[in-house]
């Protein structure tokens, strides 16, 4: 089923892949600039959309694979702060994420591959679809992250998530080409103002 890369995406099609994990970028489908209010999954076309934009193959399943993402979605969106804080996850999170990952099969094999065994694995997504891969990156993500890099953008207007992947754990913004410069610019005109 998946075929999406791992590479940091900034915006894309105008939907934010700044999180850095996929969970964080299902969690970015709701945006919020101080003012507006934008869930780019709210419709099944939307959802299909991205998706598509984020390189996972979904089946047509109509307005069903939005209600799915949009609840799963909501049920992960306190992990940011739980997990920052080092608060335990609600069973009733753990419990949505569990039933997800046991629709997922993977069926082993073993074979001999120049003299040596080497065993194979097949992911069969199943009835967990698209959710199930996101339920997948977020169970791997409490096991194996950090969570000191888990943030919120530094403005104060903006509702994005990310997972800072830097040497120096010193990233502020969600996107340099957005927060970042809209911050700089602000302060340029701040520093103007005084002169």
């Amino acid at each position: 089923m998946p075929g999406r890369s791992d590479a940091a995406g900034e915006f894309r099609h105008g939907m934010p892949f700044v999180g850095g994990r996929l969970w964080l970028d299902l969690l970015n489908t709701v945006m919020t600039d101080g003012v507006t209010r934008t869930d780019v999954i709210a419709t099944a076309d939307a959802a299909s959309t991205w998706l598509a934009v984020a390189e996972i193959a979904a089946p047509a399943r109509g307005v069903a694979i939005s209600e799915e993402l949009v609840a799963l979605r909501e049920r992960l969106r306190p992990a940011v702060d739980l997990l920052r804080t080092g608060e335990p996850l609600p069973a009733a999170m753990t419990d949505a994420v569990n039933d997800l990952l046991a629709r997922i099969a993977i069926r082993l094999h073993l074979d001999m591959v120049e003299g040596q065994p080497h065993l194979r694995s097949q992911v069969d997504w199943g009835t967990a679809g698209p959710t199930g891969l996101i339920a997948q990156d977020f169970a791997r993500f409490v096991c194996d992250a950090e969570p000191e890099r888990l943030k919120h953008c530094a403005s104060p207007d903006c509702s994005l998530v990310f997972y800072d992947q830097g040497k120096n754990n010193t990233r502020r913004w969600c996107s340099m080409s957005a927060c970042g410069n809209r911050d700089k610019v602000a302060r340029y005109r701040a520093r103007q103002r005084r002169a």
